[in-house]
């Protein structure tokens, strides 16, 4: 390794990179041969440009050396035009290539805004500009484009079970309710505009109260009626599918989970059993009943006031654990209970006081499955659960019947325009 070259490895490894000894010698061999390159083409290029100058100067110096001179610039200039050209070409190309993707994206853009204009609503015609050969859809298309089929719930159909007093207006009060059958079942549905119920349109309008209250309220509306002495499996609000086929196709798909579902619900009906505790009241009759209290305060007597504020922490401590203790176990009792004279039961979420609009804490929110056979015994049971805990601050109200959401077992897939499916909350 010359002088120079073992600088150039000390300078390597001054870096403080950590590259080992075979390493550098592999750069220093590599560096070396594209340096001996480099200069080799710098070398060349000085060389042609020196013997092109000599043989210029000879040209001068001889005879006809001007007519050289110009066959030589003639070549010259030929072979610039020819290497104009080409750039040229090259360019041309690239221009009419971008002016390709431009008039591409173009025709997108128009195809789409054509389109657009065909399923709008609002557009009570096809695109006077398109020609008629081009249509791609037909006004059938073009009407089930504009409108949804809403769907209520799903019912028995025939004479077994014949629907009467459906609304004349739906959730969309342009269109009446109607069935659509298929085979031993039916679909309560209605015609629904997208302008309001496309799956933007509903998101923007679940943040309008007035809106979805209204709305809510048909919905159930046309529950109640289409169940009035049927079977039921109703829909969550707003399941909406974009044509009558489709909903076709969903009785199709899950035609034997409806029919296990109805056969299960015939001659049962939902109720919601809400259950309400007064607090202060418990707590009152948790001090009464407790001994840990009593205990506590017979150890009281006497004490200084830092020990008398001590044990009166204590005291309201173990009042709380009674009332809980108490509160627990009447919701269990009640529960069980009145499950006991139902086909099925559930023990939904609890409601805030803001919700049901009571000063009362809500402890128990049930649905029960009841027969029609057993509804004496179940109103009966609950009369007794209010003379046994009434007392003691709890009280019971019963609600229904409700479309039993409670009680359908049936996986659905999501609807067209809402994410949600069918089923309650």
């Amino acid at each position: 390794m010359d002088e120079n070259t073992r600088w150039l490895a000390d300078l390597l490894k001054d870096t403080g990179l950590q590259f080992p000894d075979p390493m550098i010698d592999a750069l220093l061999r590599d560096a070396r041969e594209e340096a001996f390159a480099e200069a080799k083409a710098i070398l060349k290029e000085r060389m042609v440009r020196s013997i092109l100058g000599c043989s210029l100067e000879k040209l001068r110096e001889g005879n006809g050396k001007e007519q050289t001179l110009q066959e030589i610039e003639t070549a010259q200039d030929a072979e610039l035009a020819e290497i104009d050209e080409k750039n040229s070409k090259e360019q041309t190309l690239q221009e009419i290539e971008t002016l390709k993707r431009q008039i591409a994206e173009n025709d997108r853009l128009l195809s789409e805004m054509k389109e657009a204009a065909r399923g709008s609503p609002e557009s009570g015609s096809p695109d006077p500009t398109l020609p008629a050969e081009k249509e791609v859809t037909s006004p059938q298309q073009r009407e089930e484009q504009a409108f949804g089929y809403y769907v209520y719930g799903i019912m028995w159909s025939g004479d077994a079970q014949p629907v009467n007093g459906l609304p004349d207006e739906g959730i969309d009060p342009a269109y009446p309710v109607y069935v659509l059958p298929y085979r031993a079942i039916q679909a309560v549905v209605s015609k629904v505009s997208l302008s309001e119920f496309s799956q933007e349109r509903i998101k923007a309008n679940l943040n309008d109260v007035k809106w979805v209250e209204a709305r809510v309220r048909t919905h159930e509306a046309v529950l109640e009626a289409a169940m009035s002495g049927c079977s039921l499996i109703p829909m969550r609000f707003c399941t909406i599918y974009q044509s009558e086929s489709r909903v076709q196709e969903v009785l199709v798909e899950h035609y034997e989970d409806f029919i296990t579902n109805l056969t299960r619900l015939v001659s049962k009906q939902e109720w919601a059993v809400k259950v309400f505790c007064d607090n202060e009241n418990l707590a009152r009759k948790a001090e009464e009943v407790s001994d840990k209290v009593k205990e506590l305060k017979e150890e009281m007597a006497g004490k200084s006031s830092g020990a008398m504020y001590f044990l009166k922490k204590k005291v309201e401590q173990a009042i709380a654990e009674e009332a809980e203790r108490m509160s627990d176990e009447v919701t269990q009792a009640s529960h069980d209970r009145l499950a006991g004279h139902a086909e099925d039961a559930r023990v939904t979420p609890l409601q805030s006081k803001q919700l049901t609009g009571r000063t009362e804490e809500m402890i128990l929110n049930g649905a029960y499955l009841v027969s029609e056979g057993q509804m004496t015994v179940f109103r009966a049971e609950l009369e007794s659960l209010e003379k046994d805990y009434g007392d003691l601050g709890f009280s019971y109200e019963l609600s229904g019947p409700w479309p039993p959401y409670n009680f359908v077992t049936i996986a659905f897939e999501t609807s067209d325009e809402c994410p949600e499916a069918p089923g309650n909350d």
